[in-house]
This record gives structure tokens, C-alpha cells and sequence, in this order.
């Protein structure tokens, strides 16, 4: 099932999806966070494919213009209860977009 969402999504250059992680880990414990990872997606290389996964496809677009070719974050719903990422000496805040997500309906 598809569901309408805000997603907060920021960019930044990292070698691998592993470091991108690492430092959002690191981000968030120096922060308070508690994020639930499997509500974060960290887009290599070029991201247009999955980029349209979540956002109508001029957002995509313009999303994966404004990364400039760095990895981009999604922080989707349910990553974090309270709080929310930042930019930092490593990340760019590229905004909050509205997107959809998709969820196993509940039976």
C-alpha cells in the first residue's frame, strides 16, 4: 500500500553506503537520536531509479540535480520518534518533500 509522506532528504559525500550510515549513527548519538535505520535510505551513484520510488518524477529529478552527485539520505516516517537530522560538516539539509512510502497493509 502507498502512503502519502514527508521526507526529509540530505546529501553528502561519502565512499559507500557504510560511512554515509556511520556518520548518521554518529550524528545521532552526538544529537540524542535514536533512528531506526531500516526507515533510512542512503542512495548511491545515480539515484534517479529510486528516487522515483518515493517522489513524483520532476521532484526526482530536481532532488538528484540538487545531490550534485553525492549520496543522498532519505529520512523516511518512523525513523525517528522525536527529532531530526541536521546538516553537519558532512551533510546537506536538502528540505522536506512530500513523497509516498510504501507499507504492508495490516490485515
Amino acid at each position: 500500500m502507498k502512503l502519502e509522506a514527508q521526507i526529509h532528504v540530505l546529501a553528502g559525500a561519502f565512499a559507500s553506503q557504510q560511512l554515509a550510515y556511520a556518520h548518521l549513527l554518529d550524528e545521532a548519538q552526538a544529537r540524542g537520536l535514536s533512528p531506526d535505520f531500516d526507515h533510512v535510505e542512503v542512495l548511491t551513484g545515480d539515484p534517479g531509479r529510486r528516487l522515483a520510488h518515493y517522489f513524483a518524477a520532476p521532484l526526482a529529478a530536481e532532488l538528484a540535480r540538487a545531490a550534485r552527485g553525492d549520496t543522498l539520505v532519505l529520512v523516511l516516517p518512523g525513523a525517528l520518534i522525536t527529532g531530526a537530522f541536521a546538516e553537519s560538516a558532512l551533510l546537506r539539509d536538502l528540505g522536506r518533500h512530500p513523497g509516498t512510502v510504501t507499507r504492508a497493509p495490516l490485515a
